[in-house]
């Protein structure tokens, strides 16, 4: 019988680290553009007694003969656990049950890694400031992983709560040693002299914060917390100021409410948008073409980015002969 390895919380914190994510996610990305996938749409059911929500979100990597899915539960306001779920992996060719993998911290890492990749081929070459707009563990993520691909010297960091913003500067002073951390009362202050903004709030209704007139020419934007079509985090302005730029098109048409809400309303036309950042990591797709340019990506977190993920953790295990292997 063969046999799956397990692999833990805890280890996963030990083998996905942004250095190995980002050129992985910046594989998955071209590979998405280039047809050589397999992937469906995320699909969800509600519990409405605990508003606690299960997701599943499928793939298969054909070039690496692997599948599966992430299967987690997105915790709702009367829910005492965090977030919790795993990936499954499948080789596509004998059918077996490679490995479980949990999934808590895949979420994190890919998502910023993902941002990472994009904010690489789109932003300035010269970028060395980043507002982080959502102090919560995506935000903390974000910044690490723009110091990764670029020479970051300033962050600003802006939250709905101040503690919040705190407890991220607590975190990112051991993380980005030598780097200004700079706490900033509004959206706008965090923003104004920033060459890279990252939007990573928790937001799950039409409620944008972001202003197209606060971006400085040259700037790069991600946005990332809005994954659903009637959430936004930032305003129409932003996205007729910005060459816009996303990871899936199906994805982006059905739950890119920062792009949708605009498209809808016929404020924007989904036309006038660039197309897949994996796209312009092959070279097919023009990205930034000069200093002055505003770029944007909308990622909205696309379920072979997990297995992706997933993969690099179940390599990493078994070739240090970690995890454990059971019989299921």
């Amino acid at each position: 019988m063969n046999k799956t390895l397990i692999v833990s919380r805890e280890l996963c914190r030990q083998l996905l680290t942004l250095n190995d994510c980002i050129p992985a996610m910046t594989d998955t990305l071209i590979s998405a553009s280039k047809g050589e996938i397999k992937m469906l749409q995320r699909s969800m059911i509600p519990h409405e007694t605990s508003g606690n929500m299960l997701a599943i979100m499928p793939a298969s990597l054909l070039n690496h003969h692997v599948t599966g899915s992430k299967v987690t539960i997105f915790s709702g306001p009367k829910s005492r656990a965090t977030a919790q779920g795993i990936v499954p992996l499948f080789d596509t060719e004998t059918g077996a049950l490679l490995s479980i993998v949990d999934a808590e911290l895949i979420t994190v890492i890919r998502t910023a890694a993902t941002s990472a990749a994009a904010t690489d081929v789109l932003a300035r070459k010269d970028a060395s400031s980043v507002a982080i707009l959502g102090a919560g563990n995506q935000g903390r993520a974000h910044a690490e992983a723009m110091g990764l691909i670029r020479d970051i010297k300033k962050v600003y960091i802006w939250d709905m709560f101040p503690a919040a913003v705190e407890a991220a500067l607590e975190v990112l002073k051991e993380k980005m040693p030598g780097v200004e951390l700079i706490p900033c009362q509004t959206a706008e202050e965090a923003v104004k002299d920033a060459d890279i903004v990252c939007t990573v709030t928790s937001t799950k209704g039409d409620s944008p914060f972001l202003k197209g007139e606060w971006l400085k020419k040259g700037a790069h934007v991600n946005a990332v917390g809005a994954c659903s079509g009637a959430a936004r985090e930032i305003e129409t302005s932003v996205v007729k100021r910005c060459k816009v730029y996303y990871d899936w098109k199906e994805a982006t048409m059905r739950d890119a409410g920062d792009l949708m809400i605009p498209v809808r309303a016929g404020e924007v036309s989904f036309d006038d948008f660039m197309g897949e950042v994996g796209s312009v990591m092959t070279g097919s797709l023009e990205g930034r073409v000069n200093d002055e340019e505003i770029t944007l990506f909308e990622t909205i977190g696309i379920s072979v980015e997990d297995i992706a993920a997933a993969l690099l953790i179940f390599e990493k295990a078994k070739a240090q002969n970690l995890g454990v292997w059971v019989e299921i």
